[in-house]
């Protein structure tokens, strides 16, 4: 006879495993995820890595150079009033010393100031002037801006100069008085002043 109430110790215990917690399904798709990307990510660097890109060159331009003279040239200027083509100086002279007249610009100090009542005109006045190697004493404006042309007042101490100065200017000016009745209180000892 059997007993039924005899049971087999296998039986007894649950010999099973125990149940393990279940990875959700998230993990694996990220996974997925990111391999695909990785994957993608080095075909693309493969294949740009491998095309020649052309890189521009910058074409350097030629600049123009002057080389310097012992002599400077007069340059001609645009065509005046009268429809001929004036000479202009050179700005750096270096010689002040008049070959025909013996007199050295560099001697003679002078004022120059702006009758016309446009910016600059004194300054530019002064920048010719400075070209001959003539001494600028001082720049300013005139009493009035209401001159005309260039007016040249020289000492009378000076008045070998007078024709000198008229002839300077006018390669870049038209003179209209010239006179050699400056004071002599002048600190200066010619007054040139720049009209319209």
């Amino acid at each position: 006879m059997e007993d039924s109430s005899f049971q087999s110790p296998i039986n007894q215990y649950n010999y099973s495993s125990p149940e393990m917690p279940k990875k959700p399904k998230k993990f694996v798709y990220i996974a997925i995820f990111l391999v695909i990307v990785a994957v993608f990510l080095l075909i693309k660097s493969i294949f740009s890595g491998s095309k020649n890109k052309e890189v521009p060159v910058p074409t350097p331009t030629p600049a123009e150079f002057q080389f310097p003279t012992d002599t400077p040239m007069p340059s001609v200027s645009p065509v005046d009033e009268s429809g001929e083509a004036t000479p202009t100086p050179a700005a750096n002279t270096v010689n002040p010393v008049d070959p025909s007249t013996g007199l050295d610009r560099s001697t003679l100090s002078i004022e120059v100031q702006n009758g016309s009542g446009t910016v600059g005109a004194a300054s530019k006045g002064a920048d010719v002037l400075k070209g001959f190697g003539y001494k600028i004493s001082s720049t300013g404006n005139a009493d009035n801006y209401n001159y005309q042309d260039v007016t040249i007042q020289v000492k009378s101490t000076k008045s070998d100069f007078l024709a000198l100065l008229k002839k300077d200017l006018g390669f870049s000016y038209t003179v209209a008085n010239a006179s050699s009745d400056l004071s002599s209180d002048s600190t200066a000892d010619a007054l040139v002043i720049i009209g319209k």
